[in-house]
């Protein structure tokens, strides 16, 4: 995806920030992380990663480093404020079961991941790896990510997260698309979590597109952004082709109007 029509080649550095991915894993049963069958799951399925060290697990806590990152888990024998979850488990389209699944959890594990020397894709890429692990060795029922705020089963987050790496983001994973059918027969799509990565959020306004070709076409411009950084100016234009140009406005957002957003024209 390239073909960006640019007004203007200038772009503002990101604003220092603490580098840390959060994100919850809700359980079934709060009983003790399993330690060995955890790390053991890190380092089978992702050979690129290096071995654990500095590993110590006390009480509730396990922590340990992985490569420059501070790793830490911490269960949470406590659900979840059902408050949090029930916004994304009513979107949560791709997971009809969500509401069901979520709302008799009996505890979480929050991961937390601090990594200074890493840029933010490459954090989420690292909090995504260790959230499946913990998907697949916990007695787990779901997983929010609350950057979206976006649920997802635990098994389609473990599955998703083999096959991810920095050309194949897990965008599905990490931001919630919004889609709403307007009285008139057409759709509003929005996204949220893009503010996670330094970015403004996409929009697409009472679209007569159909709704998968809508999301997968959101899908492939977040990916084109947290790719390249805020490079879209207002009044440029994009393409999945040569021939094909689609106009970006900074516009108020219809969902939020006090916060500016890429407003995609079609």
């Amino acid at each position: 995806m390239g073909f960006l029509r640019k007004k203007s080649v200038d772009v503002e550095a990101p604003k220092p920030r603490r580098n840390v991915g959060l994100a919850m894993v809700t359980l079934d049963r709060a009983r003790p992380l399993p330690e060995g069958a955890l790390l053991a799951f890190l380092q089978d399925n992702w050979k690129d990663l290096p071995r654990p060290t500095e590993v110590n697990h006390e009480g509730d806590t396990l922590s340990f480093e992985l490569g420059g990152a501070i790793v830490t888990l911490t269960l949470m024998r406590v659900p979840i404020p059902w408050g949090d979850l029930e916004g994304p488990a009513r979107a949560a389209w791709h997971w009809p079961e969500a509401k069901e699944r979520l709302m008799v959890h009996l505890g979480h594990v929050i991961v937390a991941v601090l990594a200074p020397g890493m840029d933010r894709v490459s954090t989420m890429l690292l909090l995504t790896r260790v959230v499946a692990a913990v998907a697949a060795t916990a007695d787990a029922s779901g997983v929010y990510w609350g950057e979206g705020p976006v649920v997802n089963a635990p098994e389609d987050f473990v599955e998703e997260a083999r096959r991810t790496s920095r050309e194949r983001l897990p965008l599905y994973l990490w931001l919630a698309f919004q889609l709403v059918r307007n009285p008139d027969g057409t759709f509003t799509l929005c996204t949220s979590g893009m503010k996670s990565f330094e970015l403004m959020e996409l929009e697409w306004v009472a679209c007569r597109t159909k709704p998968a070709e809508l999301v997968d076409r959101a899908f492939n411009f977040a990916h084109y952004l947290l790719d390249h950084g805020p490079v879209l100016k207002d009044g440029d234009s994009i393409g999945l082709s040569a021939q094909e140009r689609f106009r970006v406005r900074h516009l108020p957002s219809v969902v939020e109007p006090s916060r500016t957003v890429y407003r995609i024209d079609v």
